[in-house]
């Protein structure tokens, strides 16, 4: 992930940025100490806005409370809000506040857990339940992703709750094949389009390069 700004709430964490820092590629630590190899900042709110639109990720280290206050009148959208992670200022829990999916904040969570030695905490249904990410798995191996749904989110919603799905593979891939190897207890595998009885599912996930 590109450009990660990592706030400082408290000058007592800066070892922690520093650990992240060494890590990871662009990273920036912003605080209101005076702290050697950091920039300098005025205002946590000032920043905060100035970095929204222009940062891949955001990195609070203290409190959760400053973290959500902070950024609450900047959210827009998970598609073009950046990931907002919150440290707590001993290290021990990292947590993914913002855009998990679409935003990375889930996975570089998970990634700097392993760095400080710190628990990850992801509340995103489909990770903790191992199923799919259906808005960001398309990104992994090059497919373009569509609903016929005004809301993505619903079909989203339909899949976690675990509903009768159909999933129609009319093409093989890398994948596909990992679709297969993985396919949740709720999702009946299709190869063609005409064996399915559109009844008996809430919802129809297609891999195909063809539409119906």
């Amino acid at each position: 992930m590109n450009n990660i700004s990592i706030i400082l709430t408290s000058e007592s964490s800066s070892d922690l940025a520093r650990t992240i820092q060494r890590e990871l590629e662009n990273v920036k630590i912003y605080t209101k100490a005076s702290v050697e190899n950091t920039i300098q900042i005025s205002s946590i709110n000032d920043c905060v806005k100035e970095l929204f639109g222009k940062t891949g990720a955001i990195i609070f280290i203290g409190a959760m409370g400053i973290c959500v206050r902070s950024i609450a009148p900047y959210i827009q959208g998970k598609h073009t809000d950046p990931a907002v992670i919150c440290i707590d200022s001993t290290g021990k829990y990292v947590i993914s506040v913002l855009s998990g999916h679409v935003g990375g904040a889930n996975d570089l969570t998970k990634r700097i857990a392993r760095i400080l030695g710190a628990e990850a905490v992801i509340t995103t249904q489909s990770d903790n339940t191992n199923l799919w990410a259906l808005d960001t798995i398309g990104d992994k191996y090059d497919w373009v992703t569509t609903s016929n749904t005004v809301n993505f989110n619903q079909p989203l919603t339909s899949f976690v709750n675990r509903k009768p799905t159909a999933l129609l593979l009319d093409v093989t891939d890398e994948g596909t094949q990992y679709l297969e190897r993985t396919v949740p207890e709720h999702v009946k595998i299709y190869y063609r389009y005409e064996d399915i009885d559109l009844s008996k599912y809430e919802l129809l996930i297609a891999v195909t390069p063809y539409i119906y």
